[in-house]
This record gives structure tokens, sequence and C-alpha cells, in this order.
């Protein structure tokens, strides 16, 4: 499998706009995307940093270099679940410019081996996501080797090195890329096929792309697995920092991005089967019921229990009661899972907007 290289395009909900944050852009295409695992804060394309303070207005982040590996570092509160609590919170991290532009802009085949960054023409203070290559330490090397040799280095050449065989991790093996999951998924890397990673990984990659699956449950046809999850090593990296041990989980993927089709560390979240279950479209009609004097009855249905809404004299009154029913107990919902989930998923709860379908 030859690598190519690939960018990233932001989900419109990601995105962080001018008009809200009153932060000048540096250039035309400087845009600023949401990082779900840290608090309030969002990544250019070009490796600065906005928080929003409590006070609801926002600012620059004020970066560091670092003195051994000269790469613009940041401090920044990470969402992470503590286990001695029992809670999600947050706790202080380091974080390279280099490293949330490539998690947020740039396809990273191989997040497991690939712990170095290669700035274009060596230039630590570049952090555009079209000159940063994420690559092994081996492809370093060699990247740094003919660079210093020959005084520059061209991304053709960049990409042949990534590609090379001499230059793959030491525990490399080629049917670690093959597509041996529906022609898609590959297990890049060694591999426990009991563990619930895997399972869970499996799992979504049939539903998306097995025959089988989509005769039985057709709405999957047009759902697709994003390139890096197509890889297992990327996949059990995102599940390592979002799953709770012992807990069973659905992986949903529509909570932050409704419209969308994809699965990928962007737009989804794991959450409980009930939590899934309160968040699935049904058609309106089955939620309101005409009584014998007119009037219309409201309820919605969780896991096959009955939640009353109320009662409405018109069936458009019964339509508008529904929705902002359902909204109510969401958010109430959301407050009583506050600390239990991390926050990207508690801010969706709260953000969700309801569509009728009948």
């Amino acid at each position: 499998m030859r690598i190519k290289r690939k960018y990233k395009k932001p989900y419109h909900f990601q995105i962080l706009y001018r008009s809200e944050s009153g932060i000048p852009n540096i250039a035309k295409d400087e845009v600023f995307v949401r990082l779900f695992d840290y608090k309030s804060v969002w990544t250019s394309n070009y490796g600065r940093i906005i928080q929003k303070l409590d006070d609801g207005t926002y600012q620059l982040v004020k970066g560091v270099y670092s003195r051994t590996t000269k790469e613009l570092t940041y401090t920044l509160d990470r969402n992470v679940y503590f286990k001695s609590k029992n809670r999600w919170g947050y706790r202080k991290e380091k974080v390279t410019a280099s490293s949330l532009v490539i998690q947020m802009f740039v396809v990273n085949y191989d997040m497991k081996n690939n712990t170095m960054v290669w700035h274009k023409n060596n230039d630590m203070k570049d952090n555009y996501y079209k000159h940063l290559f994420p690559v092994t330490d081996k492809q370093y090397n060699e990247i740094l080797r003919v660079h210093e040799q020959d005084g520059t280095i061209t991304d053709k050449q960049i990409m042949e090195n990534v590609n090379a065989v001499e230059f793959k991790p030491d525990d490399w093996k080629p049917w670690y890329n093959k597509r041996t999951y529906e022609g898609v998924g590959y297990v890049g890397g060694d591999i426990d096929y009991e563990s619930y990673s895997f399972i869970k990984w499996k799992n979504m990659i049939q539903r998306c792309y097995s025959d089988v699956v989509h005769k039985l449950k057709p709405y999957y046809m047009d759902k697709e697995v994003c390139i890096e999850w197509q890889n297992y090593q990327n996949f059990k990296i995102w599940f390592d920092a979002h799953y709770i041990p012992g807990t069973k989980v659905d992986l949903d993927k529509d909570l932050l991005y409704k419209e969308g089709n994809i699965y990928s560390p962007e737009t989804c979240a794991f959450m409980t089967h009930f939590l899934n279950t309160v968040f699935e479209d049904r058609g309106i009609e089955s939620n309101i019921q005409q009584n014998d004097d007119g009037t219309y009855s409201v309820s919605i249905n969780v896991l096959n229990k009955k939640v009353d809404i109320g009662v409405f004299d018109t069936e458009e009154e019964a339509h508008t009661g529904f929705i902002d029913g359902k909204i109510d107990y969401i958010c109430d919902l959301a407050e009583k899972c506050k600390g239990k989930v991390p926050n990207y998923v508690y801010e969706g709860m709260l953000n969700y907007k309801i569509e009728i379908t009948d």
C-alpha cells in the first residue's frame, strides 16, 4: 500500500469563524477548528491557538519554543478520565503546534510509529499544514540527511522515503497493510483479535463495507470510515484515549455531526446504548396520539420506555411540543451526565438539534 499525501477538510461544526472570535487571520486560507479533547481551544492550519475564556471572549494562546526540540509548544487543559475519581476532568498537557496541525489537517496513516514531524526546509517555525510531514524516526533521519547533503529535499522525495521499505519500523511486516477486512480495513501492526477495541473496529468496518450487513441494514450503505481509521492501530489510539475500561458502549457518529455519514476521530464519541438510543431520529407521528376529545398527547420513547411530554390542543402545537420537550429532556440528561462523559459529548448534548422525520 503506497501512501499518498492527503489533507483533511474541516467540518463546518468544528470551525471558529472570525466574526465570532474577532481575531484576524494571518492568511486568506487560515481556518481555526475545534480540538474536542481540550478545553475551549481551536487550532489553525498555521499552528496558532485560540482559547475561549470564561467570560465568553477569545484570545490567542501564547506558545513557547522548546530548547531541545525547537518546536512551538503550548500548555493546554486536556479532558481525561480520572480513574481514582471515576469522572472526566482536565489535566495540563504540553503539546506541540505541529502535532495539533497534523491531527486536524493532515491524514496520518500511521499514528503509532509516526513520532516525528518534518518541517519543510527544516524550518521549525513553519507550522503550515502543507509543510508538515508525520514520519518515523528512520524516515526523519534519512530526510534530514538528504536535506543537509543537497541543501533541500522535495515533497516527492519525502514521500518516496515514506514509502521505502528500508525506512519502515523495525517490526514492520508487509501483511500489516493488506486490506484483509472487507477490502478496506487493515491491522497495521500486532493485534489482539479478542480485544474490545478490535471487535469495535471490525464491527465498524463491516457496518460500512459488508454486503451481508447491507442486505440486513441497507441504511449503512452510504456510510464510510475515514482514511486514518481504516488502520486499526490508529483507531486503537483514539479508543484507548476515550474508552473507560469495563464499560459497554456504542460508537456514535451522529451526535456531533448529524448530516455526516463518516466514522472518524472528528465525528465520533462513545456513548452508552441508552444515550445512543435517545438520539435516534424517529418519525414524529409515532410520538403523537390524537385523543377522543381532539387534543394531542405527545411522548418520546427511549428503549421502549415511554416518557410523557404533554397534551396539546392542535397538531401544530403538538409538533412544537415534541421538539421542545425532547430538547428539554436531552438537556436535563446532559446535566446528569456531566463529568460522567467527555466534555465534548456533554456540549454536543446541550447543542443537539431536533430534526423531524415522518
